[in-house]
């Protein structure tokens, strides 16, 4: 169940929202509200710390297409190393994501696309 006013996902038996406080069951002030709140949710998940590991194996294996770009929210890279595997048959692509990872387990690239640390877990 989700708050008709802010959008916030409530748990069984709720009578207010956690989150802005309204009465479950009355109507929303405004549907703002709630595209307000998808758009914080959003971001929240997108500030999240991505993880060095993950980004240097997918650097590894999917490197040359630039999945780890696009992991990384690097998404005008990932676009070039995605051409550049097309049009280059991927061999120049693969040294530029070999490179990468290398960068990406030595520290040399260790935040993402928003400056969010990565972290050195999962």
């Amino acid at each position: 169940m989700y708050c008709t006013n802010c959008g916030f996902r409530l748990e069984e038996g709720d009578s207010f929202c956690s989150h802005c406080g309204h009465k479950v069951g009355q109507k929303a002030t405004s549907t703002e509200n709630i595209f307000e709140n998808v758009a914080d949710s959003y971001h929240k998940i997108m500030a999240a710390p991505k993880s060095k590991l993950i980004a240097g194996i997918l650097a590894i294996v999917l490197g040359s297409a630039g999945v780890h770009d696009f992991y990384l929210g690097y998404t005008s890279k990932g676009i070039m190393h995605l051409l550049m595997y097309i049009f280059f048959m991927g061999w120049l692509s693969q040294i530029w994501a070999l490179v990468e990872a290398l960068y990406i387990f030595t520290g040399k690239i260790s935040t993402d696309a928003d400056g969010v640390p990565l972290t050195d877990g999962f």
